[in-house]
């Protein structure tokens, strides 16, 4: 139920889409919808992939390299988050995911024909808008499809390993666009194949249908229950089953706007949601865009090979992902996340400090424990997030929340640049793991102190205010 001024409207949709069995059709929703999420991890991947070529060709420094290729898209993304997501709660879920990954296809096209910094910061800008617009739209409607009891589960596991296996397929494509093919050609090639992805994903999801949810919250619950239907006949078909009735539930539609729902009894749950984003975005993406010159430059690695590297460290944070996302609806949010951001944050520190006494090899297989506990906690932050806030602000929470965090790897990315040595020695590495590490260790602290337990409730459960946030 979600709680508000104004009238109340009693429906069945809602509670019929928790009940229903996990099925192909959720399936099919995941793998288009989470199709953002693959792309971000593609476009991603491709950047650090190619970044070496990019400097070459584009007589780029180092620090223009990082801005170009991950600070600009990463504005891109803060602005899109929070101007898409407002749009979501404003005018559909459906209308906002075609939108947004119309907007990647053409960043996607446009940075094919990067020819200086600039072009290049500002096409990867508009890729960044539209992926921006993807966490409050794709990731709202997925957690409002998603049945209840397995919803941590599947959307963790289902956001986040598309997510690293756009980052895996990303590495291997730059790998050998950039190893088989001429060095002007061979970036241009790869960020070729990161717009048919984008078309591809738009095409598909022509055929989705508008969230129950979001329609039932702006009175229009004929259509939410004609969609719900389809889905119940699909399923019980598919299964041979017949489902169970299931008792109305009461939604009572706010008056209030957006923002105001967010920053009014919502903010403890906002403030939360910025700290996550925050601490995760600066491993995530400013370390990770960081450890290409690290091979590079200290270890002499060459750049061709570098998308190999990243595609096994990103592999690893795929098995974390798998365990830490089933331990959501088993031992709950609050532990998982704190474990996961805790022990992310300790091995950075260590990484840090034993670094240099261990082999180039010994180095990278440290990385892949760091990445399964990282990368486990980019997958089951947005579970959390967008269970936090009720269906007319979720989108905005979830845009508003993740623009704050992108702004860990818009500082954190050209910060660690500037901290890389210039000569390799014993400790001189030490100060960007340890950052790192603290940044993720404030993270763990800080769902120990407000974090709310919401394991398996339905989203308008878990979004009601109780004075059990903060408590297991």
């Amino acid at each position: 139920m979600t709680e508000g001024k104004g009238a109340g409207i009693s429906t069945t949709s809602l509670p019929r889409l928790d009940r229903l069995p996990w099925s192909s059709w959720h399936l099919k929703m995941l793998l288009i919808l989470g199709g953002g999420m693959l792309f971000e991890g593609f476009t991603l991947g491709l950047g650090g992939g190619t970044i070496s070529s990019i400097a070459k060709i584009l007589n780029l420094t180092t620090l223009e390299s990082s801005v170009g290729a991950t600070s600009a898209f990463l504005i891109g993304e803060l602005i899109g988050a929070i101007y898409l997501g407002n749009l979501s709660d404003k005018f559909g879920r459906r209308p906002l995911f075609l939108a947004s990954m119309a907007i990647i296809l053409a960043g996607a096209l446009l940075t094919i024909l990067s020819f200086n910094f600039i072009s290049l910061a500002f096409f990867r800008a508009i890729t960044g808008f539209g992926v921006g617009g993807e966490f409050g739209a794709t990731i709202a409607a997925l957690q409002e499809f998603m049945p209840s009891k397995t919803r941590g589960l599947y959307t963790g596991t289902g956001n986040a390993v598309l997510f690293d296996l756009g980052g895996v397929i990303a590495s291997l494509v730059a790998y050998f666009a950039i190893s088989t093919l001429p060095i002007n050609t061979g970036w241009r090639v790869a960020f070729g194949t990161a717009a048919i992805l984008a078309a591809i994903i738009l095409i598909a999801r022509f055929g989705l249908p508008e969230s129950p949810r979001y329609l039932v919250t702006h009175g229009k619950e004929a259509k939410a229950d004609q969609i719900v239907s389809n889905i119940e006949s699909r399923i019980e078909k598919k299964k041979n089953i017949k489902l169970p009735p299931v008792e109305p539930i009461t939604i009572v539609q706010t008056e209030k706007g957006r923002f105001s729902t967010l920053f009014g009894k919502y903010k403890k749950r906002l403030i939360l949601a910025w700290i996550l984003n925050f601490t995760e975005t600066w491993p995530y993406y400013a370390a990770f865009g960081v450890l290409p010159f690290i091979f590079t430059k200290e270890f002499k690695y060459p750049g061709a090979h570098v998308g190999l590297l990243l595609a096994v460290i990103t592999a690893g944070g795929v098995l974390g992902v798998f365990v830490m996302s089933y331990l959501l609806d088993v031992i709950g949010r609050r532990p998982v996340i704190t474990i996961s951001y805790g022990v992310a944050g300790l091995m950075w520190i260590i990484v840090g400090i034993i670094y240099h006494f261990v082999p180039f090899g010994g180095f990278v297989g440290l990385l892949v424990i760091v990445y399964f506990f990282t990368y486990s906690a980019a997958g089951i932050l947005y579970v959390q997030i967008g269970e936090m806030f009720p269906t007319e602000a979720r989108s905005s929470g979830l845009g508003t929340a993740i623009g704050f965090g992108r702004l860990g790897g818009i500082i954190g990315s050209p910060l660690l640049i500037l901290l890389l040595p210039k000569t390799l020695s014993e400790f001189n590495l030490l100060p960007i793991f340890l950052i790192t590490g603290l940044v993720m260790i404030i993270g763990a602290i800080s769902e120990i102190v407000i974090g709310p337990e919401l394991k398996k409730k339905s989203l308008e459960e878990a979004s009601k205010i109780t004075g059990g946030d903060g408590k297991a």
